[in-house]
């Protein structure tokens, strides 16, 4: 029996890159997937490809900032499924404009951003909470292991709103795992890593708009994630086999090819396995 068989999943962000693999992880797993992202047909495509015959996967469109679209997507779920179990924020990103200096940064890009990824991440949970409380689900959040700061040359465009963004983010999964622990919902939040997407993807096109030796520093700083390896720790985090695990910041370390996985809780220890999580 699959992890997620006769369970129901929304994925903001899933048109592209870690957002389409993670959907793509659930419905391996036997997940209905409601597939969420404000590119329509991007997402129509995906789901199409995803599941041909549309009976577990459904396209939405969806602006995770605007709270009127972000009841639609819950309701289509419901709707469509009858029932919600995990909720996956993956919409967000830094914007395509590079600011540096703070004194560039302009009110609409700052709230543009803010808006995709903290206040996105609030609408999407307080949406789907009511009928997540019914059956003891869970939440995932993206966030980033650079809250510390990026150094001067990274693939974030608008890094200081990113960064204030998904600083949020971690101080919101706290919070919330707190307030949902009495109704078995899990809430947690991921650090993705240095990941490098498809073709296309924003976070791509930066890179590749890089000069050769600014690209190779940076790959000799970190080693790039895929999209595919997110699949399979976002997965792992959501179902039964990490329900203990909530109210953490999970950095991932080593190369993901499965579920096997194993979550260490001390973030000063030293990780003996290949594919961990270490939850901070």
């Amino acid at each position: 029996m699959a992890l997620f068989d006769g369970k129901t999943a929304i994925v903001t962000g899933a048109a592209q890159g870690i957002g389409n693999a993670v959907a793509t992880r659930l419905y391996a797993e036997g997940a209905n997937v409601v597939m969420a992202d404000m590119q329509q047909q991007k997402v129509t495509d995906a789901a199409a490809r995803l599941d041909p015959d549309g009976g577990r996967a459904l396209a939405q469109e969806v602006n995770v900032s605007d709270t009127a679209s972000v009841e639609a997507m819950v309701d289509a779920a419901m709707a469509r499924f009858g029932q919600l179990d995990v909720l996956v924020n993956v919409a967000g990103g830094s914007g395509s404009v590079i600011i540096e200096q703070i004194e560039d940064m302009t009110d609409e890009i700052w709230d543009r951003v803010i808006g995709a990824n903290l206040r996105g991440t609030f609408l999407c949970s307080r949406a789907a909470v009511p009928h997540l409380k019914a059956g003891g689900g869970a939440i995932v959040n993206f966030a980033t292991g650079s809250i510390r700061g990026f150094p001067k040359k990274t693939t974030a465009a608008a890094r200081l709103a990113y960064v204030s963004a998904k600083a949020g983010i971690i101080g919101f999964t706290n919070q919330l795992s707190r307030d949902l622990e009495p109704f078995s919902v899990a809430v947690n939040a991921i650090q993705p890593g240095f990941v490098l997407t498809e073709s296309g993807a924003r976070v791509r096109e930066i890179f590749d708009s890089l000069p050769e030796e600014e690209k190779k520093a940076m790959l000799a700083r970190r080693t790039p994630r895929t999209p595919e390896e997110l699949g399979w720790a976002t997965t792992f985090v959501a179902s039964q086999e990490a329900k203990t695990l909530t109210g953490t910041s999970i950095r991932l370390t080593g190369p993901i090819e499965s579920l096997d996985l194993k979550v260490v809780l001390d973030p000063e220890g030293q990780l003996a396995t290949t594919a961990s999580l270490q939850a901070q």
